[in-house]
């Protein structure tokens, strides 16, 4: 098997999770980093690279090592005397459902493509989210879709996920239009319902399907909580049912963390069909622990690698 190359672009921040009134508890997570732990879990023989900024605290060190520990290599990681990483916490409820509060205006990450010196380069595949956008300057943003346009032209396939966040965009329209210009750009989409209905008011699987269907997205993946997952490729339109999780601790990270492991079987050779089931046991998995990075034997024992 040729291994395969990937870089997943984005930003790392230190998570904080409530354990008790007075107690915290940290660890690293981000949208994309997730997914990047996830894919080199299930898929070890694939080659994973994190593209981001860090700073030179002690924390950002600590970010390396764990980085180190998960195998995901760091040499497209920059460091910046300047900023420090960006920080968030997390609070769930009964029901697993996530409350947020961060702390990552002036991060780091969020000047990673002033801080690039070396574009990736030999790749067989580029992962990005909405929030890789988001988090850039207008100037930097012009240059990752340089460097988008680059990638596909020596054969790079360009995989996205919106993953919209209000909050990181000057306007709803601002989002549009930056996400329409990555959809444009993918191979690989991962739209979720419930992104499409806050930024576009689709209230269906149709109309999200028919809006991707302008963009000529090869492989759109569609995920929609527990209804499931709609996929349309050239061979047609595929729907793979999902197991109901009862156990439901934290659901940070679930949409990361099926995309990881849809990502490690898709190349790994397997269907896309196959592909969505794969993604949803490591899903579901995932949620039935706190945090967004669950102990690597919690997922061992459910998830063989591929």
């Amino acid at each position: 098997m040729n291994v395969k190359k990937i870089v997943i672009f984005g930003e790392c921040m230190v998570e904080l999770v409530t354990a008790n009134e007075t107690q915290l508890t940290k660890s690293f997570a981000g949208d994309t980093y997730n997914t990047a732990v996830y894919l080199k879990r299930t898929a070890p023989h694939v080659a994973v690279s994190y593209l981001t900024a860090i700073g030179e605290d002690f924390l950002s060190n600590e970010l390396l090592f764990a980085m180190g520990n998960e195998q995901i290599n760091t040499e497209q990681v920059y460091r910046s005397s300047q900023r420090n990483l960006g920080l968030y916490m997390v609070r769930t409820d009964p029901h697993g459902e996530r409350t947020f509060a961060y702390w990552r205006a002036n991060s780091a990450a969020t000047q990673t493509i002033n801080a690039m010196t070396k574009a990736p380069e030999n790749i067989d595949y580029f992962y990005f989210s909405g929030i890789s956008v988001a988090i850039l300057d207008e100037p930097q943003r012009i240059k990752l879709f340089e460097l988008l346009a680059t990638l596909r032209s020596k054969g790079c396939k360009v995989v996205f996920d919106p993953n919209y966040r209000p909050l990181l965009w000057a306007s709803g329209d601002e989002a549009k239009v930056w996400m329409d210009k990555s959809y444009q750009m993918a191979d690989i989409a991962f739209p979720g319902g419930d992104d499409h209905l806050a930024l576009y008011g689709h209230v269906n699987t149709e109309e999200v399907l028919a809006h991707l269907g302008q963009f000529e997205v090869d492989e759109v993946v569609m995920k929609n909580g527990a209804v499931g997952v709609h996929i349309v490729n050239s061979d047609g339109h595929f729907i793979v049912p999902v197991q109901k999780v009862t156990n439901v601790v934290d659901t940070t990270a679930a949409g990361d963390a099926f995309n990881g492991g849809y990502l490690a079987a898709r190349l790994s050779g397997q269907s896309v069909t196959d592909a969505a089931s794969h993604g949803a046991i490591v899903a579901g998995t995932v949620i039935q622990h706190p945090g967004a990075i669950i102990p690597a034997e919690a997922l061992r024992k459910v998830v063989a690698p591929l």
